[in-house]
């Protein structure tokens, strides 16, 4: 979903979460818009592409303009960090 599909998601009640997940391949971040019933909805370009951000202030930046919605961020580097 592009940013604005993803405002008019958030404007309808849809979105209830955004997940913060590091992407292993770009070493950057994306993002995933969670809807009601559980639907990941990744955020992409015009080209169906996920975005990556090079840090956490960009993506939290990219979610607030959406909307106000909690942020879990989610390492997929959880193990090391124990």
């Amino acid at each position: 979903m592009v940013l604005s599909e993803c405002k008019h998601l958030y404007q309808q009640h849809g979105i209830v979460e955004a997940r913060v997940v590091h992407d292993f391949l770009s070493a950057g971040w994306s993002v995933t818009f969670i809807d009601g019933q559980g639907n990941s909805n990744p955020l992409t370009d015009t080209y169906g592409i996920p975005c990556s951000y090079d840090s956490l202030q960009q993506v939290e930046d990219v979610v607030h303009q959406v909307g106000n919605c909690p942020i879990a961020i989610d390492s997929l580097f959880r193990f090391a960090e124990r």
